[in-house]
């Protein structure tokens, strides 16, 4: 019985020691594999003045280095301060042999402070395995340039004071357990998240802002502390790597991507991508993906899941941490940004990285006030101190408005003295000119000299270069496609073509990216196609205006412009002419804009044997509008006070967008599920369409009493007829009264609610919710 037991532990002893030995090579190869990384000759095992040594590593560039490597995986280390002492007596031995120049002890935990002591005395370095990866890439000079482009200079803005000198902290906010919490700074969470354990649900974050809310700043900013705090102790911060993706538009080859950034941004020679997975395997960086919504011109939802599926091949690295911003409207549904942040929804998606959404909220007049203190005193020539800026903008409710947002707040305070001196009316279009004017006459002093092409003649083509991309549906041009456009409207002389390009290209809120130019925002770009549609109408010139719809970030820019309402109205009028069948989205564009004007400039209106598409009729008053014999294809009616005798006077209603209620009483929990099968059978019976829009439940419970809960859906019938039976099925389906026309959600909101005025907040927020999803249907080209 002894011997037996004597076997069998000395056969675990075997084992375990087999298993150590296995182990300690497996560790040896990792620490090879790095030296090779690094572009090293390496051997392993060999004998160097009848000593083993794990590895011999060989650089010959810059200049040919020998250095020899012990590899030790141990728990704890044991009797470290001799082994560095004959360590460096191999070293010696090594040296007068020439055959080794320097060595390195390679461990898989930290040694104390007397063998760190040892080691400096014998000229040995010691590094852990995860501190040797930090080698294998030298940040230094890119973590720099992020301090100092935050806090001192940007080279591509040099006029404007560092972002760290005027920086306010932004506010966000996250959902926990169905409900919104504030997190009064964000970057206390985001340095929270940091922290997490590698093992925790979520490991990313998804930074959600509308225009000019801070993102880009704020990731800026993250980027820079994290530098600061890596270059000040390695260990205690990961590298923070920030990759603008507004430099990559189109499809996303991220491998491709991040080789470029290292040789351009952080000027590694003959960079290796696996050498950069390498450090991210480690759990070294946090990744920041800024402007996801700025990457692709004409994107689609294969596309869209492309880039993702890109992303995903570091962001799924276990311990890496990823930050994603973007608009929340790029997104065409709350489905489908969803499924981008919680890929789980979807079983049919390949990705598997959760991230977790925080929505930038807009600042408060608390943050408004620290903003303009600190920011006032740095432009240049400013004669008013920061509580007038404060006092105006308060005094002018639009103002109040624009400044929550950082970006538009900065262009307040550096053009509100030029519109206050001028007595011109401070809104959004005003801003923008002054804002792009006083730009145009800052480059000319920087550059000491006379532009080429004036100012008049430069918002011109700028304008026609805006417009022209839009009814094109794309977002660049070439050197080529400049150059016509100049020969076209300003005429120069043959050999001051290219002069007249080259300066308009370098001075003309233009960026380049490989060989294509976009607007440097697209806000400017935004606000340029709204001023040459205005322009258009104002001169009864549709040129651009009528070849595809417009959205509502540019007609929100237009109705403060003024435009001419007798010709939208007389081109609304003048489908009566065109044969049965050819609709106008000219005309479509036309009573849109009256809408958003307006919603009551319809009422009373003759639109008799109009033929009109993609009309926005939301919020509009049509109860005594006469439709008689109109044409209306792929119209929004969203939120419209409709009467169901007008709307059964319409020759053709095809594909258009309409909103239904019903009020469940009896507030169901299981609503949700309700409402899925609904839109499911809905779907299959009759055929209803899943456009750009959609088809989608709203529920509206929190504004209503006794617990009843308030659904609208919005969907798209293809004809009248099919939205009279979408309306009887839902109400079987349901067990409610289901309301479309005017008339009949006054009865049902008396009934159940009390006020129909109720109506009004209701719908009004139902539109503001999809407005931008019915703005991306696309339109062909049209003739007026």
């Amino acid at each position: 019985m002894t011997s037996k037991q004597d076997t069998n532990s000395l056969s675990a002893k075997i084992s375990a020691g087999l298993s150590s030995v296995l182990k300690g090579r497996k560790f040896e190869d990792d620490v090879a594999d790095l030296y090779r990384l690094q572009g090293a000759h390496v051997q392993q095992n060999i004998e160097i003045c009848n000593k083993k040594v794990d590895v011999f590593v060989t650089f010959t560039h810059p200049v040919k280095h020998r250095v020899i490597v012990e590899c030790k995986d141990e728990k704890k280390a044991v009797d470290a301060g001799r082994r560095v002492r004959e360590f460096y007596g191999l070293l010696t031995m090594a040296r007068t042999a020439n055959i080794a120049d320097s060595a390195e002890i390679i461990t898989r935990v930290p040694w104390g402070d007397a063998a760190k002591g040892t080691a400096y005395e014998t000229g040995v370095s010691l590094f852990t395995y995860i501190e040797k990866i930090r080698t294998l890439i030298d940040f230094t000079q890119y973590l720099n340039g992020l301090i100092d482009r935050f806090e001192h200079f940007h080279p591509s803005m040099p006029s404007e004071p560092a972002l760290g000198k005027y920086y306010i902290d932004l506010s966000a906010e996250r959902e926990v357990n169905g409900q919104p919490e504030k997190l009064p700074v964000i970057d206390s969470y985001v340095h929270q998240w940091l922290n997490r354990e590698e093992d925790d649900e979520s490991t990313n974050l998804a930074i959600f802002g509308e225009f000019g809310a801070g993102k880009s700043s704020f990731c800026s900013k993250v980027a820079a502390e994290m530098a600061a705090g890596f270059l000040y102790n390695p260990a205690s911060s990961r590298i923070p790597i920030l990759l603008n993706l507004r430099d990559f538009v189109g499809k996303l080859d991220i491998e491709a991507f991040i080789s470029s950034f290292l040789d351009r941004e952080c000027g590694v020679p003959n960079p290796k991508i696996n050498t950069f997975k390498r450090m991210a395997d480690a759990g070294l960086f946090l990744l920041i993906f800024d402007g996801f919504d700025e990457m692709a011109v004409q994107i689609d939802a294969d596309k869209l899941e492309s880039n993702l599926m890109q992303i995903e091949k570091f962001a799924a690295i276990p311990g890496n941490k990823t930050i994603l911003t973007s608009r929340p409207e790029y997104f065409t549904s709350a489905r489908e940004e969803i499924e981008a942040i919680r890929p789980e929804e979807n079983p049919l998606l390949n990705r598997r990285s959760r991230y977790e959404p925080l929505r930038i909220l807009p600042w408060d007049d608390v943050q408004i006030e620290q903003f303009l203190k600190k920011r006032v005193p740095l432009v240049e020539g400013v004669k008013q101190p920061w509580t007038f800026y404060r006092d105006k903008i308060k005094s002018i409710s639009r103002l109040s408005d624009l400044s929550q947002r950082p970006v538009l707040l900065d262009m307040i305070v550096k053009t509100l003295p030029t519109l206050v001196k001028k007595n011109a009316a401070v809104n959004l279009p005003n801003l923008y000119q002054a804002y792009l004017s006083n730009e145009i006459k800052r480059q000319k002093v920087l550059k000491g000299r006379d532009l080429l092409i004036s100012e008049t003649d430069r918002f011109h083509l700028l304008r026609q270069l805006a417009a022209s991309t839009y009814a094109d549906t794309r977002e660049t041009i070439t050197f080529g496609n400049a150059r016509q456009l100049i020969e076209k409207e300003l005429k120069p002389p043959n050999h001051e073509v290219e002069a007249h390009t080259r300066e308009f290209l370098t001075n003309s809120f233009l960026i380049r990216r490989g060989d294509l130019y976009t607007f440097a925002h697209e806000s400017i770009r935004e606000y340029l196609i709204a001023a040459r549609f205005v322009e258009e109408i104002q001169k009864d010139d549709p040129h651009f205006f009528g070849r595809r719809t417009l959205q509502p970030v540019i007609l929100d820019f237009m109705v403060e412009m003024a435009p001419l309402v007798s010709n939208l109205n007389y081109w609304i009028e003048e489908t009566k002419q065109m044969p049965y069948g050819q609709s106008s989205i000219l005309a479509g564009n036309a009573l849109s804009l009256l809408c958003s004007i307006s919603t009551t400039l319809l009422k009373n209106k003759d639109l008799s044997r109009t033929q009109l598409s993609l009309a926005s009729f939301s919020l509009a008053d049509l109860r005594h509008t006469d439709l008689t014999g109109a044409v209306l294809n792929s119209c929004s009616f969203v939120g419209s006070r409709l009467s169901r005798s007008r709307m059964e006077k319409a020759r053709r209603i095809k594909d258009c967008t309409f909103l239904l209620f019903y009020i469940d009483k009896a507030g169901h929990r299981e609503m949700d599920w309700t409402n899925a099968e609904l839109l499911l059978s809905l779907q299959a019976k009759y055929d209803v369409k899943t456009s750009s829009l959609g088809t989608q439940i709203f529920e509206m419970g929190d504004l209503l009493p006794d617990n009843s809960a308030l659904h609208l859906i919005v969907l798209e019938a293809s004809e009248l007829r099919t939205l009279h039976l979408l309306r009887d099925y839902c109400s079987r389906t349901v067990s409610a009264e289901v309301a479309i026309y005017w008339d009949e959600i006054e009865a049902l909101f008396d009934k159940h609610v009390g006020a129909s005025e109720l109506f009004d907040r209701l719908a009004q927020d139902a539109a503001s919710r999809i407005r931008e999803l019915i703005a991306l249907k696309t339109s062909s080209p049209t003739t007026r």
